[in-house]
């Protein structure tokens, strides 16, 4: 579990800087889309035609970035906006949580001093409304430019004209 890991490892870290979020979250979130991208090449490397590249005497190099990376480019665009917006919801949950760097403005740390302040008891809605949005727009954006780059590189999804 990557989110309880994340909390252990940042509050254990005396530092609370910037750096130090970004290295809590790339330490725990690695191996996720590692293994994903590293079972579909495992995948595509018996398949036919790049047993046929590499029968027909073809480079490792070549075999690599003609025959199997193209082949990936979906995978690999969705593996890293999937990180991509789970790295910024683990840097609000850590800012959220008072882990990171109080005096850098974040959206995890507009939260974090709304929740203090008590703004949804006083009907300070709009402290908590406008990052909670900002964060939810951010992935769905992510996720919209994901549809477009999986449409474009799988050629399964490609409209017929």
């Amino acid at each position: 579990p990557g989110l309880p890991l994340m909390f252990i490892l940042a509050a254990y870290l005396k530092s609370r800087s910037v750096w130090t979020i970004v290295l809590v979250v790339a330490f725990t979130s690695w191996a996720t889309g590692a293994r994903v991208i590293r079972s579909q090449a495992s995948t595509l490397r018996t398949r036919e035609f790049v047993t046929s590249a590499q029968f027909s005497g073809e480079r490792l190099f070549r075999v690599v970035f003609r025959e199997i990376l193209p082949n990936m480019t979906s995978l690999v665009a969705g593996s890293f906006f999937a990180a991509a917006t789970a790295a910024v919801m683990a840097e609000a949950s850590l800012e959220f949580l008072g882990l990171g760097d109080p005096n850098t403005v974040s959206w995890g740390t507009i939260l974090y001093y709304a929740q203090q302040q008590n703004a949804l008891l006083t009907g300070q809605w709009l402290m908590i409304f406008a990052p909670g949005l900002a964060i939810a727009l951010l992935a769905l954006s992510f996720t919209l430019v994901n549809f477009g780059v999986d449409a474009l590189s799988n050629p399964r999804l490609r409209e017929k004209s």
